[in-house]
This record gives C-alpha cells, structure tokens and sequence, in this order.
C-alpha cells in the first residue's frame, strides 16, 4: 500500500479529501486494505494465541 501525506487547513477539508479517495476506490481495493487492516502479520501466531484461549475452556467442557 502506498502511502501520501497531505496537508490540509481545515479538518473538514481533510475529511472530504478522505471520502474522496475512498469513493475512487474500486470494491476490490477497499476490500484488499479490509483484509490488510483485520489479518495479523503472521497468521500462525494467530492460530497459535487462538488456540492457547481455546484449549482450556475446552478441556472443562468434558468433565
């Protein structure tokens, strides 16, 4: 993702230039910056801390 700094005077030109970029965007592209925003950077590290919350509640589920 390439990343511009811009400046503004006023928060609200900020925001309009913010809704504007994300109105040209395709649906491909807000969805690629999604997945880049809620996916870890190591998805195995992920699955391992999940699994540490899980495994526990599991083991007193069979008593």
């Amino acid at each position: 993702m390439e990343r511009i700094v811009q400046k503004f005077h006023s928060f609200d030109q900020a925001d309009d230039a913010e809704y504007e970029y994300y109105r040209a965007l395709s649906g491909n592209e807000k969805l690629q910056i999604l997945i880049e925003l809620i996916m870890p950077e190591n998805p195995d590290a992920a699955i391992i801390e999940r699994s540490a919350r899980v495994h526990p509640i599991t083991e007193h589920e069979e008593c």
